[in-house]
């Protein structure tokens, strides 16, 4: 049984608002970093070397991977607290844990 409070419209539309930063805070800190990792300061050529093309692509799925496993494990922290909440509840109920 997991713990899943009712939202609001407003709690909603907040926390897609805040969704919508934290994905844009994201590409930010990416292409910034990447870019500062990969692409020399002094460019010559509008276009990107091969090195620079290859570097890009690593960094990003770097980047990605790491990003996700971070979400993943945020996700599994949230998932224990609650039902680490949940569980006084339950008992006050009479009600038996799932396991």
């Amino acid at each position: 049984m997991a713990f899943a409070p009712k939202l609001s419209y407003q709690q909603q539309k907040q926390m897609e608002q805040l969704e919508m930063e934290m994905i844009q805070d994201m590409y930010n800190r990416l292409s910034e970093t990447c870019k500062s990792k990969c692409i020399s300061k002094t460019y010559d050529d509008g276009d990107l070397s091969k090195a620079e093309g290859v570097c890009l692509d690593r960094c990003v799925a770097k980047y990605l991977e790491v990003y996700e496993r971070v979400g993943k494990k945020l996700s599994t922290m949230y998932e224990q607290q609650a039902r680490t909440l949940e569980r006084p509840w339950i008992q006050r109920q009479g009600l038996q844990l799932a396991h």
